[in-house]
């Protein structure tokens, strides 16, 4: 994971309110405004009249006219001492004005600081006056007068206590008083909710605390607030990364390279939470931005691997998966797929051309089959077998014209769909159960039997699901990780039957984290494994890389240390390799028709992985097909 160090140099804005900020150098004769004019009339009849003068000033300070307000006001001060009384109701708010003017506009803040105490000695409870000491000071880097000055302020009752609170905080952060700064924050924020600087540099002391909760809750305020606001994006992301959340990590990392797509860091981190959620597509674009942007970064250049190598692999199962169920067209575009990414992929060619060949063959055998039973008036089964072609190929006009002409006997129609999708929920082909009742409500919407079945249907998984998830998380409690990950990832895969978001989102956030902790042991025991191989302790060494092994039979680091220790293969990665070539064995006799061989095939998958559903599903199929096509020699 990668932080963010800009993040680490927000540069704090002043907030002060009420006074503005501008260049204080020679500027373009003014014309006095009426009150300015009056004023100097004033003056110019008795030049050593102190209110007058103190009027004039403070009218040329309201009218942003400041260095003509200084020296006004300066002139105010030294003058006709011996009227006392003026002096006391003047030198006040007078030396508080020259206090502000030195502060904002000359960035003199001794001078500023000087005034200002000059003002108190005739405003001593005068909050203004205090606050703005406190700011001068801050910049003179006296916290320890400054924190004293904001509380002198917030004590006499400032009417913009969210901004003396927020530098205050500021102040108390700067001497180490993090828990004083964040009381402090967190009242300026009772005062003003959406403050935005206070919730961004609360956020940060939350996270240099690596408090994530805390840290967690502003930054989802803040991004309420500034939905594009990268810095809090981007934080969320860790802090939820932390936190193993990687739903709410995708979220935060795909709002943070939108505002700057040409941030590598964000990409890369984007990539990473896809990857433990094992979506592998999206990890592997996220990842080839990042070293897109940054072609010296090794780290996602090896993340990048891992992600495409796992999306290969997932789509190729995925496909001959599909390929052994007869689901062509999903199978071709999985094989397409990998094609996209890895052009070379030979696995992948060979199989697209199979499953092209074998769908030329099998709408051929649809479309003759049909188009005999349309001739021997079935008409039922004859639509059956121009849907099946035009499952086979969208386009076929044989197959569309077929399916209108035989649109006669709609009830026999309707209960072949149904027998199908009871047939595909037998065979745990939830997805294909789900289509067939829909097909049938296609024709006839109120159609009851398959509003039923579809309610049933859902509700049945809904209950496998639940019982799955609970066999993950007892699975996890008993340390069993790759267990786990198999089982939730059943639950993933019945979840898309019905698209269902919310057990997709819950069990990716637990996936993703039981991915993760399978991803600390590797580097974990690599490191252990490491460092006994170099003490000489072999045996110990050949132990810990076995642990990684059983966790990621593909791990090159450990089978390459496996090989030294032990001159074989590790067992492990042997079986692992087996099992995938035994599988696509069985798949390849069963796109040649083969169905006995392939049985036998998925049979010695089972013996080496009792849990590999696909392979009992490919079974029960597959033992299917050899009754049904002995019932067609038969005759019967």
């Amino acid at each position: 994971m990668r932080n963010f160090s800009l993040f680490n140099g927000v540069v704090f804005i002043l907030l002060i309110g009420f006074w503005p900020a501008e260049s204080f150098g020679d500027s373009p004769k003014v014309l006095d405004d009426s009150a300015v004019a009056s004023y100097r009339k004033a003056v110019a009849v008795d030049p050593q009249d102190v209110i007058a003068n103190f009027n004039l000033g403070l009218a040329l300070y309201k009218s942003e006219r400041h260095k003509e307000a200084r020296m006004v006001l300066e002139k105010c001060l030294k003058l006709n001492s011996r009227d006392a009384q003026a002096h006391k109701q003047v030198a006040g708010p007078a030396n508080q004005i020259l206090g502000i003017i030195y502060y904002t506009h000359l960035r003199d803040d001794r001078r500023a600081i000087k005034a200002l105490q000059g003002s108190l000695k005739l405003l001593p409870n005068d909050p203004d006056t205090y606050y703005a000491m406190g700011l001068a000071r801050m910049r003179l880097k006296d916290m320890t007068a400054a924190i004293r000055d904001f509380e002198q302020a917030i004590q006499y009752g400032d009417a913009r206590k969210a901004d003396v609170f927020f530098q205050l905080g500021r102040a108390q952060l700067s001497v180490g008083q993090n828990q004083a700064a964040i009381a402090s924050y967190q009242k300026a924020l009772e005062i003003e909710p959406e403050f935005k600087i206070v919730l961004e540099n609360l956020a940060l002391l939350y996270h240099n605390q690596k408090d994530d909760e805390n840290a967690i809750k502003v930054l989802n305020r803040l991004v309420k607030l500034e939905p594009m606001n990268f810095n809090a994006n981007y934080l969320l992301g860790l802090h939820y990364y932390r936190k193993k959340d990687y739903s709410q990590m995708v979220k935060a990392f795909n709002h943070a390279v939108a505002v700057k797509p040409d941030q590598a860091d964000a990409h890369y981190n984007l990539g990473m939470a896809y990857y433990y959620q094992t979506r592998y597509d999206l990890a592997v674009k996220a990842l080839k931005k990042a070293v897109a942007l940054n072609s010296q970064d090794s780290e996602a250049y090896n993340l990048l691997g891992q992600a495409q190598t796992e999306a290969v692999e997932t789509h190729i199962h995925q496909g001959s998966t599909y390929l052994a169920q007869e689901k062509y067209n999903e199978a071709m575009e999985e094989f397409r797929t990998v094609l996209a990414m890895d052009p070379n992929n030979q696995k992948a060619g060979n199989l697209l051309k199979d499953t092209e060949q074998k769908v030329q063959l099998e709408l051929a055998g649809h479309l003759r089959l049909a188009d005999k039973y349309y001739k021997k008036n079935r008409l039922a089964e004859a639509y059956g077998e121009y849907a099946q072609a035009l499952k086979l190929d969208p386009d076929s006009r044989p197959a569309s014209e077929g399916l209108n002409k035989a649109r006669g006997q709609i009830g026999k129609v309707m209960a072949i769909r149904m027998k199908k999708g009871r047939v595909s929920e037998k065979m745990s082909d939830f997805k294909e159960a789900r289509r067939q009742y829909e097909s049938a409500l296609e024709i006839k919407p109120d159609y009851a039997p398959a509003q039923k079945a579809l309610t049933v249907l859902k509700n049945n998984l809904a209950k496998k699901m639940e019982k799955l998830y609970s066999q993950a998380g007892h699975q996890v409690k008993q340390d069993k990780l790759k267990s786990a990950a198999k089982y939730y990832q059943r639950v993933l895969k019945l979840a898309k039957v019905f698209n269902s978001a919310a057990w997709q989102e819950k069990t990716l956030a637990r996936l993703s984290r039981v991915n993760a902790r399978i991803s600390e042991l590797v580097k974990q025991y690599l490191s252990e494994g490491k460092e006994a191989f170099k003490s000489g302790k072999r045996s110990d060494a050949k132990i810990i890389f076995g642990r990684v092994l059983k966790l990621n039979p593909k791990n090159k680091t450990a089978n390459k240390y496996i090989l030294k220790l032990t001159g074989a293969a590790s067992p492990v990665k042997v079986t692992a390799e087996l099992i995938k070539t035994t599988y696509y064995r069985g798949v390849d006799y069963y796109v040649r028709g083969q169905i006995e061989e392939a049985i036998r095939e998925w049979e010695k998958v089972v013996v080496l992985e009792p849990e590999h559903q696909d392979a009992r599903i490919n079974i029960e199929r597959a033992k299917a097909k050899l009754v049904a096509i002995k019932k067609l020699t038969q005759g019967r």
